[in-house]
C-alpha cells in the first residue's frame, strides 16, 4: 500500500488520542506551504475547530447552524463536549465569537487506513448571526465540473515553518485543482485517490497539518475539504481533499 502521511488535527496529534500517523510527522510536512496573511472579511467561510480551547482543525460555515469538516478531526463523536468553534476572526486565538458543539455528525463510511468518506458535519449548540467575517459558503451541485488547473483557495491556522508555531493569522494559498483522474494517473498516489477525493497544489504551494478540515473555494463555491497528503509542497504529491459533489446527499440529510 502506497506510505502517506495523513493530515491530522494539531491537538490531535499533541494530546496523544486515538487519532494515529501511519509514520511519525517530518518538521516540513506541517504547514500550508507559500501562503499569506488573510483577512477573515475575505473569507468569512473559514472557521477554527477548537479542541479543549485550542486550535486542532479547519472548518467551513454552510449554514447558521451548521459547520463542515473532516471526519479524521473527531476521534470519538460522543465527546462533543471537548469541541468547540471559533468564527469572526482572522486570529487563532482571540476574537470573533465562540460556540458551543450540539453534535457531530462523521459519515460512517469513513476509513482511517485509506481516509476515504473524510467528511463530517458539526451541529452548533447556538445559530451564528451572519454578518461581517461570518458568511456561509456555497456547495456545489451534483452537476458541478471540476477542470484541471483552475484556480483554487486553501485557508487555514497550520503550522508555518519548520519545527516552528501554528498561524497567529489566517494564511490563504492558491493552488491549481487537479481532478480525480488525473491525480490518480499522473501523480505517486495512484489507487489511493479514490472517486470521492480531488487534489490540489504545486511545488511550494499546498496545505497541511493544522489545515484539516478546512475549504477548498472555486469561483466562490467549496469544492473540497483539506484531508491529507505526503510531502507538502512537493510537486508529485499535491494535497488530497474529499470531493464534496460526492456527499450532497450525506450532507443536505443533516442540515435540511
Amino acid at each position: 500500500m502506497l506510505s502517506v502521511v495523513f493530515l491530522l488535527g494539531v491537538c490531535s496529534l499533541a494530546s496523544g488520542s486515538p487519532l494515529s500517523l501511519k509514520h511519525s510527522p517530518r518538521s516540513d510536512l506541517i504547514r500550508i506551504v507559500g501562503g499569506n496573511d488573510a483577512n477573515i472579511a475575505d473569507y468569512p467561510y473559514q472557521v477554527s475547530i477548537l479542541m479543549y480551547g485550542e486550535h486542532s482543525c479547519g472548518g467551513s460555515i454552510i449554514t447558521k447552524d451548521f459547520i463542515l469538516s473532516a471526519a479524521h478531526c473527531f476521534h470519538d463523536e460522543s465527546r462533543v463536549s471537548q469541541f468547540g468553534v471559533r468564527v469572526g476572526s482572522s486570529l487563532r486565538t482571540s476574537g470573533g465569537q465562540m460556540f458551543k458543539v450540539k453534535k457531530i455528525s462523521s459519515h460512517p463510511g469513513f476509513n482511517y487506513d485509506t481516509f476515504d468518506n473524510d467528511v463530517a458535519v458539526l451541529e452548533l449548540a447556538s445559530s451564528l448571526t451572519f454578518g461581517t467575517g461570518v458568511q456561509p459558503i456555497q456547495l456545489p451541485s451534483a452537476s458541478t465540473s471540476f477542470v484541471n488547473g483552475q484556480n483554487s483557495v486553501a485557508t487555514g491556522w497550520g503550522l508555518t515553518s519548520d519545527n516552528g508555531d501554528l498561524a497567529t493569522i489566517l494564511q490563504v494559498v492558491t493552488v491549481p485543482l487537479i481532478t480525480t483522474t488525473s491525480c490518480q494517473n499522473s501523480y505517486s498516489y495512484g489507487s489511493a485517490i479514490t472517486p470521492r477525493m480531488i487534489c490540489a497544489g504545486s511545488a511550494g504551494k499546498d496545505s497541511c497539518t493544522g489545515d484539516s478540515g478546512g475549504p477548498l473555494v472555486s469561483n466562490g463555491v467549496q469544492l473540497g475539504i483539506v484531508s491529507w497528503g505526503q510531502i507538502c509542497g512537493a510537486a508529485a504529491t499535491p494535497g488530497v481533499y474529499t470531493k464534496i459533489t460526492e456527499f450532497l446527499p450525506y450532507i443536505n440529510n443533516i442540515i435540511r
